[in-house]
């Protein structure tokens, strides 16, 4: 074992050991991963407690426990400055009422978490805080759930070793400890090392080669009784505005009533922060009275000799789990509003365990769910599960009734529409979506709105008519879209409600068959292959009260209506169908739409006529902006006598006649 330093008793009885000269207090100095060990051997453990200055080995595998250790520590979590939200966590959980208050101090280099709750003695901190895992925090109360925030601030040694130190004092009233944790710059490199550790350490049992846990050094020593506990992290790493910025965005939408966070003397969570938008709150029933919380500790038991207290503490989590079956989950959310910081964006919130930017959205948006969510094993997200699912369906459903309540426009309700799908890609894994998609579509959106991109959307109105723009609902960003397009009819279905369609045929054909249409020729002259170009007429249909077979049958084919005779121009307004739009042809993945109920296809007259076919057509078959309007600028001129019918006998542009 590596030096380890007495000031209580030698364990044997009254009799007091002697402290070494300027070394009174000090309880251990060696390898941090050993005194790990210490803490999951009970004998060492007590005897460590009572002040033994030679301890046995404890029997624990050396290389498992350097490899858990070196896992917790270096793949903690993705943001860099997260494990500084473990320790205002850890603090919260010691605060007590009447006002639990946690002070944070920022520096260049150093950040200091206060609190004035329940400290550890020297047993606590060796078998819960040194422990992974083996966390006496309670879930669905405490905020805390793995046990593992002090090992990710150790994350902060990686990097920059000669500038990372860790101090903790802590006490409970009755004692008081100070624990310091210091990392090597490298293998062989710390000054201050036992002279005996290098043999010691590499005679230990299952030892394995020197990685990230085994370059921490760690002191334990006796203090001054205290009550609370003071964590002071320093590193380079640690750039005192980003870290502040962090720590608003992270923190700003925490629990008042959990505690009231301080940083630099200022309140971050009382809602000064936010400015507008609108708070609420609301209790969610457990989904089919699923457990949150429940199950084994991830690890339990899988370090060897010695972790039989993992079971123990296995059982009394499920034990706390099953009180709080049946028990509702406390949500809250904030729709609206703004930050008043750069740093405020929108954000989820889990009991200030997971912050995610959300700058898609132009609102604040919060959400704030309940401890009881469990969280994935990397502890940097949050788990779907029931309960995540359970409360963002309440979060959608409460977007329902603000609406309602507000009676807000169509524009408004468009926006929440969108607000709630980026909401749901972005921040909450599609959670719940499926369940409350439909409900928010009937809601927000209203019946016959069908789906359509932003490229589209002003083709098809100049396609359709503006009369149309009432039933298109145009997302603003991919994730809208993609959430959106499993519930909401699209492009294809738009045109198939609000048009009648002619079977498809290539375009030399119906230029052929469809000599009424003046305007065919010049579409014949653009294509490129008029013999292998589908096309398809089509009209606006006429309104339900007037439709029957005539509206099923297009003009000029069997069972058409008397009154409507081949070649006969139709009078689309006289017939109660919607106006045509002023574009006379569409490309669609399939064919190319022509409307034989528009003015420039029936019969042309003058340039703007001419443009519109020539403009549209070339747009529908797929020629490019730039090359479109080159086209136009300096190609022929357009005009009718450039565009006329192909006389008998004289072949068109695919060689036909």
């Amino acid at each position: 074992m590596h030096a380890h330093y007495g000031a209580g008793g030698d364990g044997g009885g009254g009799r007091r050991a002697a402290p070494l000269p300027g070394d009174a207090g000090l309880y251990f100095l060696g390898s941090l991963h050993e005194l790990v060990a210490v803490g999951l051997h009970r004998p060492a453990l007590e005897a460590l407690c009572a002040g033994q200055r030679d301890l046995a080995e404890p029997p624990i595998d050396r290389a498992y426990l350097l490899k858990i250790l070196d896992e917790e520590i270096s793949r903690q979590f993705g943001h860099p400055l997260r494990p500084l939200i473990e320790l205002v966590l850890n603090a919260a959980d010691a605060a007590r009422a009447p006002q639990p208050l946690v002070d944070v101090t920022v520096t260049d280099g150093r950040v200091d978490v206060c609190d004035t709750g329940v400290g550890m003695g020297l047993r606590a901190i060796l078998s819960r805080l040194l422990i992974p895992f083996a966390t006496d925090k309670r879930p669905g109360i405490d905020l805390g759930r793995f046990g593992v925030g002090f090992f990710s601030v150790l994350g902060f040694g990686l990097s920059d070793p000669e500038s990372f130190s860790l101090h903790l004092t802590t006490g409970d009233g009755i004692e008081g400890w100070a624990i310091r944790v210091v990392a090597w710059p490298g293998e062989g490199d710390a000054p201050d090392a036992p002279a005996s550790a290098p043999e010691e350490v590499g005679s230990a049992r299952g030892r394995a080669a020197p990685e990230v846990a085994a370059a921490l050094m760690c002191s334990v020593r006796r203090i001054a009784p205290l009550l609370g506990t003071r964590v002071r992290v320093t590193s380079s790493l640690l750039e005192a505005s980003a870290v502040r910025a962090y720590l608003r965005d992270a923190l700003h939408f925490f629990p008042a009533s959990r505690a009231l966070v301080l940083l630099d003397g200022a309140a971050v969570n009382d809602g000064r922060l936010i400015s507008g938008g609108q708070l609420v709150q609301e209790r969610v029933a457990h989904p089919g009275g699923a457990v949150a919380g429940a199950g084994s500790p991830a690890g339990a038991g899988a370090l060897g000799a010695g972790s039989s207290g993992f079971a123990e503490l296995a059982r009394a989590r499920l034990e706390e789990a099953e009180e709080a079956r049946g028990r509702a989950l406390l949500a809250r959310f904030h729709v609206g509003g703004r930050g008043l910081l750069p740093s405020i964006s929108a954000a989820t919130f889990h009991a200030g365990v997971k912050v995610d930017a959300c700058l898609a959205l132009a609102e604040l948006a919060l959400i704030d769910f309940p401890a009881a969510v469990e969280l994935t094993e990397g502890r940097d997200a949050l788990k779907v599960g029931p309960e995540f699912t359970a409360v963002a369906a309440a979060f959608y459903r409460r977007l329902i009734q603000l609406a309602a309540a507000s009676g807000e426009g169509r524009r408004t309700r468009d926006r929440l529409a969108e607000m709630a799908a980026q909401i749901s890609a972005l921040m909450l894994q599609s959670a719940g979506w499926d369940e409350v998609a439909r409900d928010l579509a009937r809601a927000l959106l209203g019946p016959g709105r069908c789906m359509v991109t932003p490229e589209r959307r002003e083709a098809l109105l100049g396609f359709l008519g503006p009369s149309v723009a009432e039933r298109l609902f145009v997302p603003e960003s991919f994730w809208a879209e993609r959430e959106w397009q499993p519930y909401l009819p699209g492009e294809r279905e738009l045109l198939e409600d609000e048009l009648e369609l002619d079977p498809a045929e290539t375009l030399s054909a119906l230029a052929r068959r469809r000599g009424d249409l003046a305007g065919l020729p010049l579409l014949l002259a653009r294509a490129a292959n008029p013999h292998t170009t589908l096309v398809a007429l089509c009209r606006s249909r006429l309104p339900p009260d007037r439709g029957g077979a005539d509206a099923a049958a297009p003009r000029g084919a069997p069972g058409a209506p008397p009154f409507a005779p081949p070649f006969a121009p139709p009078f689309p307004e006289a017939a109660g169908r919607r106006p045509a739009g002023p574009l006379p042809c569409l490309g669609t993945r399939r064919l190319l739409l022509i409307r034989d109920d528009s003015p420039a296809v029936r019969r042309p007259s003058g340039w703007s006529d001419w443009y519109a076919l020539r403009a549209a057509f070339d747009r529908a078959s797929g020629v490019r902006e730039a090359d479109l309007e080159r086209d136009l600028i300096v190609g022929e001129p357009v005009d009718g006598t450039a565009c006329a019918a192909p006389r008998p006998g004289e072949r068109t542009s695919g060689g036909e006649p």
